[in-house]
């Protein structure tokens, strides 16, 4: 069952692609995980409030919130001696809590935070969202108390960002082209960056491609930051090791849907392919199947006949009434095909995945909306009893 990767883990990051029921999975896990009597913590990427909704809360901030226990008591839900605490990601109060941390003095801090490249930086740079999601990840980790923490991460596509965000902030810091320029800036100092600032032709120049005022704040952004470099490349490839942990799982959330089992089973290649650690697949939405091929032959005719025996079929317009068992039956009929597809899907993800066949786990399809901690609580056991192969 799906409850014993949850009781093995410290941390599972959450991915997939969108409208499969990724956040609300995340939130359920980590609700059951607290009712186990675990410190749970679940944080979000995705800036949508169904995180902070399901959980019975306005919004949810960068610092990690406690869910009051009377929010569950009031909710008939006995949490015993677990915890459940939430947080979503700010990508730019992360940014600037790294800068607090580690710059070497207040002066370079206040440069950092006053340089209009880092305030544009720090929210819109390829990778920022990613990379500053793996360093909250690092940064709870190393420095919180909890059983266990759920990453819920963006759609597959920005999930993806997540495996590459240490490499790519190494290889940056570590190639040639910044290497050259970092050293040329220090070779220049600040005489020279002063004179390039007065010189009003090379400036011109400038302009035409990038913007001077842009590079000029480029280069303050990367002389300031200098000092600061070697420890953002060693926390860079502690990030990695932390992926890679045997502590740490990916599940994966998809749906019967096609495109989805294609998300699903791509992100799961470039797992295998960064030899990150995979912990299921979940398939939520999976229609349970009801009648059989005998019950659904005829069953039109079948209700209508036991109708004719009741006293409402005399008390009503009968041929309305027998449209009306017409369309039941339809309806039964049509269920009844889509459930049988999605039985067919269940086994194309567990051929999709057959090197980890056994790890599938179908939830069947919860049939109530999913809005406070009650509902989120029931959605949770449904979850946490699926069943591998």
């Amino acid at each position: 069952m799906l409850k014993q990767l949850l009781a093995d883990k410290k941390t599972l990051i959450v991915v997939g692609p969108g409208g499969v029921g990724k956040t609300t999975t995340a939130a359920a896990f980590a609700v059951h995980a607290a009712r186990s009597g675990l410190k749970t913590l679940v944080l979000t990427v995705d800036p949508a409030r169904r995180l902070a909704n399901s959980l019975g809360l306005e919004e949810l901030g960068n610092h990690e919130v406690r869910i009051p226990p009377e929010r569950f008591a009031a909710a008939g839900i006995d949490l015993g001696s677990g915890e459940l605490w939430g947080m979503m990601l700010d990508t730019k109060s992360t940014f600037d809590a790294v800068i607090e941390r580690y710059a070497p003095n207040p002066e370079i801090k206040e440069k950092i935070f006053s340089n209009a490249f880092y305030k544009q930086a720090s929210t819109a740079l390829a990778g920022s969202q990613e990379y500053m999601a793996m360093e909250k990840l690092y940064e709870i980790r190393e420095q919180r108390s909890y059983d266990l923490i759920v990453l819920d991460t963006p759609p597959t596509a920005n999930a993806l960002d997540f495996l590459s965000a240490p490499e790519r902030l190494e290889d940056f810091l570590g190639s040639g082209s910044s290497g050259m320029l970092m050293r040329s800036m220090k070779a220049a100092g600040r005489v020279g960056l002063g004179l390039l600032k007065v010189n009003a032709f090379v400036l011109r120049g400038l302009n035409r491609f990038v913007g001077s005022d842009t590079f000029i704040d480029l280069l303050d952004f990367i002389s300031s930051f200098d000092e600061m470099y070697a420890g953002f490349k060693a926390r860079a490839r502690r990030v990695r090791e932390i992926l890679r942990s045997p502590d740490v799982a990916f599940v994966i959330v998809t749906s019967t849907a096609s495109s989805a089992i294609d998300e699903g089973g791509f992100f799961y290649d470039q797992l295998e392919r960064s030899r990150m650690p995979f912990g299921a697949v979940v398939v939520n939405r999976v229609r349970p199947s009801y009648m059989e091929d005998k019950d659904l032959a005829g069953l039109g005719d079948h209700l209508i006949a036991k109708a004719r025996t009741t006293a409402e079929m005399k008390a009503y317009d009968g041929y309305h009434v027998a449209r009306l068992l017409e369309r039941a039956a339809q309806a039964c009929v049509d269920y009844e095909t889509l459930a049988r597809v999605d039985a067919d899907r269940v086994v194309e993800v567990r051929e999709r995945f057959k090197r980890d066949g056994d790890k599938v786990y179908p939830v069947p399809l919860f049939d109530r909306d999913i809005h406070d901690l009650a509902s989120l609580a029931r959605f949770a056991e449904h979850v946490a009893s699926a069943t591998g192969a």
